[in-house]
């Protein structure tokens, strides 16, 4: 309560005076107080809501931040390794391929010259053949059994059969070639990188958004949870202010009881009889009736 300095240069103040002072101190201080206290109230209201929005907030900020994790370990990392091992495989491809053409191309031609001296070696053998024939043999109708040139037939057949197989086998061996080298130029796997590059971008792309999502929602439930903190601790000021002027108003209040309502033995000065002009309205000096009303009321009861 504020103190009642007087003034010394006036007349010494009658004690209706005084006390009539002391109480409108005393119910500005209540009604400053009641006032404070319904500010606070108000203002506990707003930070209550504020709360709830922040919780809100953070909770739906957990939930992104959860959520693009949940991308990011099912979906993303995975596929992100796959897309590398995809382009070290076709990096690994081409270089075999590669290295296929060129042996296929060394091969073809090592096969080639072999078909070319093996169907030259056929021809000889043909040539030989015919010549002993010719030479050697009896015309048609004459025997030259005993004389071992039987013996010469054979082998001379078997010759024959040999470098047959060997002509057929050689241009078997160079058609082979020859479809695996088309097959080899069809399948064209360095056509493939532009594809698995093009692929990898997009994976990259995609997971430095993930990774920019996670960083920034995890920032914001920080930011969030900050924000919600300093709320809290906004909203328990608030209602330890509002209970300490709800305290401060009913002790004003008890205050004004206690002058105006409290009992005494034989005669006491009924000061507040004298002084309900303190009071703005009616209203006020009806809550504090004078001890001679209560006294009579006391007396008929």
């Amino acid at each position: 309560m504020a103190n009642i300095k007087t003034n010394d240069n006036k007349a010494a103040q009658s004690p209706e005076t005084v006390i009539c002072e002391s109480l409108q101190v005393i119910r500005n201080e209540k009604e400053n107080a009641s006032s404070s206290a319904t500010a606070s109230g108000t203002q506990q209201k707003a930070k209550e809501t504020v709360r709830a929005y922040k919780i809100c907030c953070l909770d739906k900020a957990k939930q992104s931040n959860q959520f693009y994790n949940d991308i990011y370990t099912c979906i993303t990392l995975g596929n992100y390794k796959k897309a590398n091992i995809v382009q070290k495989n076709v990096d690994d491809y081409i270089k075999k391929d590669s290295d296929i053409e060129k042996l296929i191309k060394e091969s073809s031609a090592q096969i080639n010259e072999l078909r070319i001296k093996i169907e030259e070696a056929h021809n000889e053998a043909c040539a030989m053949s015919n010549c002993v024939k010719n030479k050697l043999f009896p015309k048609k109708g004459k025997s030259y059994k005993g004389d071992g040139k039987n013996k010469i037939e054979e082998s001379l057949k078997e010759i024959m059969e040999k470098t047959k197989k060997l002509d057929e086998k050689g241009q078997n061996a160079f058609d082979s070639i020859v479809t695996l080298a088309g097959i080899q130029t069809f399948t064209n796997t360095e056509g493939l990188k532009p594809f698995v590059t093009a692929f990898i971008d997009k994976i990259k792309i995609f997971k430095e958004c993930i990774d920019a999502n996670i960083k920034s929602t995890a920032e914001e439930v920080t930011t969030l949870r900050t924000d919600l903190n300093i709320v809290v601790e906004e909203l328990a000021q608030v209602m330890c202010d509002q209970q300490v002027q709800n305290n401060t108003a009913a002790a004003m209040d008890y205050l004004i009881r206690f002058i105006c309502e409290s009992e005494c033995d034989g005669e006491c000065l009924d000061l507040c009889k004298e002084i309900k002009n303190c009071f703005e309205d009616d209203r006020e000096a009806k809550r504090y009736p004078d001890r001679g009303s209560r006294r009579q009321t006391a007396d008929q009861n």
